[in-house]
């Protein structure tokens, strides 16, 4: 961004602490008025260096670690990370573990869609729908806790399988749950389609192309609701997404409705993937009985080679290169996250925009910052 200031203009600095985004960034805003001419994203004022200390702990240790890349994604952190190890130690996962993981990462995609959603709707005036989706954000917690005895960071996939089955009583407790959340994303639905102001606020705002999404790397919801209907589980299919019916959800619009509405869509489609693998998952056990490596062992070597492995997170691509020398410990770790490409797009999107629509389009793209700064 140029920072000469022309007549009339001045240079705002949101942040790097600002209601509208999870995590500390900075936003330089050049204004003419209330009118955005110009803007430039600043990033890396929660650097934790997550890279070089996963490559100074054990492979199991590691586990703990990529939880806190991001905590509303912790499950499909572990996903990426722990399918790395199993493709350079050729570990096959039994077929029922693939089922616990799948239902386990759509719950903690419906959980994360649900608070990016309860905090964009107060950012542009619906403070209390915030309430309401934390509510139902709860129960879905609570479903989570019950498996793995966390609420935020699980630590709960092992490389080959999971930490522990369902419990007993899990598919009623699931069908109770999603009873009450149908219902709810149902009145959230009707609220953003009929409300004028809302629809003001959001209906040709922020409108970002297909190209220009593409050009920057962004994936996940932003990218489907421009109309380009990419999802890694179906396009690049892992554990047992292939064998489950659901739908790509995606809008044409590119705006900020779009956006939102695709992630209301998403969390129907979540719900239903989770129904047919409670329906399907078969009995037998959640650990490779013939692997070499013990389902606990802190010492784990694994043969030398490189190694990309990408899964869909709530916000996108997650993908994760690995480097291993053939010791107990990553040689070297890459990290590819979905949100460092999204940001990218503010700039171009707000130029031109009233002051007011900073905070809805920013909303809008549901990012954390908090994986920026791994």
């Amino acid at each position: 961004m140029d920072e000469t200031v022309g007549p009339s203009e001045m240079i705002v600095h949101l942040g790097p602490q600002h209601p509208m985004m999870p995590g500390p960034f900075r936003l330089n805003a050049k204004l003419r008025g209330e009118t955005v001419v110009d803007s430039e994203v600043e990033m890396g004022w929660i650097h934790k260096g997550i890279e070089k200390i996963l490559e100074n702990k054990t492979y199991l240790q590691g586990i703990t670690i990529v939880d806190r890349i991001c905590y509303l994604a912790a499950m499909t952190n572990e996903e990426a990370y722990v399918g790395c190890v199993e493709k350079l130690a050729g570990i096959e996962v039994p077929e029922r573990a693939q089922y616990i993981r799948v239902i386990m990462e759509e719950l903690s995609r419906l959980q994360s869609h649900l608070l990016g959603m309860g905090e964009y709707a107060s950012f542009v005036g619906f403070v209390s729908m915030f309430m309401y989706t934390i509510r139902d954000r709860e129960d879905v917690m609570s479903l989570i806790d019950s498996v793995t005895g966390a609420r935020v960071t699980h630590s709960f996939l092992r490389y080959g399988g999971v930490k522990d089955d369902l419990p007993d009583g899990f598919k009623d407790d699931v069908k109770y749950v999603f009873g009450n959340l149908s219902k709810a994303i149902d009145n959230y639905e009707e609220l953003y389609r009929t409300d004028a102001i809302y629809k003001a606020r959001t209906k040709g705002i922020g409108v970002l192309t297909a190209d220009v999404a593409k050009d920057l790397g962004v994936s996940g919801p932003p990218l489907r609701a421009t109309g380009v209907a990419f999802d890694i589980r179906k396009d690049e299919p892992y554990l047992v997404y292939k064998d489950l019916d659901f739908k790509v959800c995606t809008e044409t619009d590119g705006d900020v409705f779009a956006r939102i509405q695709v992630r209301l869509d998403e969390m129907r489609e979540s719900m239903h993937i989770i129904e047919q693998c409670l329906d399907q998952i078969p009995s037998g056990p959640i650990f490779p009985e013939n692997t070499p490596y013990g389902k606990r062992s802190p010492i784990m070597r694994v043969p030398a080679g490189e190694v990309f492995h990408r899964v869909e997170d709530p916000r996108g691509e997650m993908g994760f290169y690995m480097v291993s020398d053939g010791s107990d410990k990553p040689y070297r770790v890459k990290i590819r996250g979905p949100v460092y490409p999204t940001l990218q797009t503010l700039p171009p999107l707000l130029k031109g925009v009233p002051v007011a629509d900073i905070v809805a389009i920013a909303g809008s793209m549901d990012t954390c910052t908090s994986e920026v700064d791994r």
